[in-house]
């Protein structure tokens, strides 16, 4: 065993014109990312086993999504009913934005340089911390208690997030990425919708102290399902090597391959446009078209479920034999959504129903095929960093979006500003039609 670890050991990174291929003393053993564990110096993985694999793990992370976010949502609720104040939760929806930029590139390297499922096991070990530390303060949670639980539960979700999705290419065979990335977008999309009825139910129950159990539970078997299913791993020989070395092979990488930093780049652009229409809703139906809540609900409860079923739709179709057909066709789905949210006069509030629908639909079916572009291009050992870049990146440009957004609509009003955007996604879209991002997959 120690041998054939030793003959694919990292002794430095070269590129040909088609992809990136590992320099070792065995050079065949690295192919494009999801082909990776399918070699005979890795532990064999048949398709039956892979299946069961990712339900196993898919079915733990659900119901720790579930559980975790229902205990947010009532703590939340309960700082709200303590404090009274919008700056407090101001300040704590800020500081959880942090992990997203800060941490990201922290667990994207560590996954890269360290067992990825250890690093899954130890960031689901170290949130039981709060739930305990919960357990014993429940009758008074004061809070700073609760900002310290919120923001130390987003270090490591982001943590285990750049574990995860590095380690889920080593499972999943390279044809299957986009139908997997569907129904990734299902579990976390579900768990999202089902999290707030139960974070509601703990409140009005007044039923913490079960939620804090089933919480522990949920954590426990899933630290136990991560710790024996069977799942290949890329020989981690970079721990030695300086950290410097880590992003100076992703810049390279990125270089070499002109279509992943075009990818990249197209998607930090749609993102920073898109976003706003999302954080800035409230504004569209109280200002522009001078609704009530229920808009502000069914536009919700529009885009999730959108989102929601254009997943089921992909994890059951497994989209177009080339992913970047399926990408694009989302992209001009979302032009096609903002374009009839620029035509929307504010009589007609049901088109803004309609348009939250299909951006919904757009969002999920470029979100699969971008992350299964980026991980069929990107070796096994690069997933994490490379996920980091991509995850970092769209964090740091989505509060630029929202404020430039928010100053657009306030000067010119929201139909404009979906023209633009409309436009954006026009040009973006001619942009990787000419491209060296359509050669991505072939």
């Amino acid at each position: 065993m120690r041998r054939r670890y030793a003959d694919i050991a990292c002794v430095g990174w070269g590129y040909s014109s088609d992809f990136l291929v590992f320099q070792s003393t065995k050079p065949q053993l690295l192919t494009r990312g999801g082909d990776y564990p399918y070699n005979r110096y890795m532990k064999t993985i048949t398709t039956s086993v892979w299946w069961r694999t990712a339900i196993l793990l898919w079915v733990t992370q659900f119901s720790v999504l579930v559980s975790g976010n229902a205990i947010n949502f009532a703590l939340i609720w309960q700082l709200t009913t303590i404090t009274h104040s919008v700056q407090t939760l101001s300040i704590l929806a800020a500081l959880t934005l942090v992990p997203g930029i800060v941490v990201t590139p922290l667990a994207g390297m560590l996954s890269d340089r360290m067992s990825r499922r250890w690093l899954m096991i130890g960031a689901e070990g170290l949130a039981l911390v709060p739930l305990v530390v919960l357990w014993q303060w429940r009758e008074s949670i004061a809070p700073n208690m609760i900002y310290g639980v919120v923001i130390w539960r987003s270090v490591l979700t982001a943590v285990y997030v750049a574990a995860f999705q590095a380690a889920l290419p080593q499972i999943v065979p390279s044809q299957h990425f986009q139908r997997v990335s569907g129904i990734q977008q299902v579990v976390t999309g579900g768990a999202s919708l089902l999290a707030p009825l139960l974070g509601a139910m703990i409140v009005m129950a007044q039923w913490l102290a079960p939620a804090i159990g089933a919480a522990v539970i949920a954590l426990l078997v899933s630290i136990v399902m991560v710790a024996v299913v069977r799942f290949a791993e890329p020989a981690h020989g970079r721990l030695r090597m300086p950290w410097q070395q880590d992003w100076a092979d992703v810049q390279q990488l990125y270089r070499q391959r002109h279509g992943l930093g075009q990818l990249v780049g197209a998607a930090v652009v749609l993102n920073m446009c898109v976003l706003p229409i999302f954080s800035l809703l409230p504004y569209l139906v109280t200002d522009y078209f001078q609704a009530q809540a229920w808009l502000l609900a069914w536009c919700e409860f529009a885009g999730g479920m959108g989102m929601i079923l254009a997943a089921v739709v992909l994890a059951v179709w497994g989209g177009f034999r080339r992913t970047i057909h399926t990408l694009i066709v989302a992209v001009v789905l979302l032009g096609v959504a903002m374009t009839l949210l620029a035509l929307t006069p504010p009589t007609q509030p049901y088109l803004l129903v309609v348009a939250l629908g299909v951006i919904g639909w757009a969002a999920a079916w470029a979100h699969g095929p971008l992350l299964s572009l980026l991980q069929a291009n990107v070796p096994a050992t690069m997933h994490g960093r490379a996920m980091a870049v991509l995850s970092t990146a769209m964090n740091v440009a989505a509060p630029v979006g929202i404020v430039v957004a928010g100053a657009v609509m306030t000067r010119v009003g929201p139909q404009w500003w979906a023209a633009s955007v409309a436009l954006v996604v026009a040009l973006v879209v001619y942009w990787a039609l000419r491209g060296p991002l359509m050669d991505l997959d072939r």
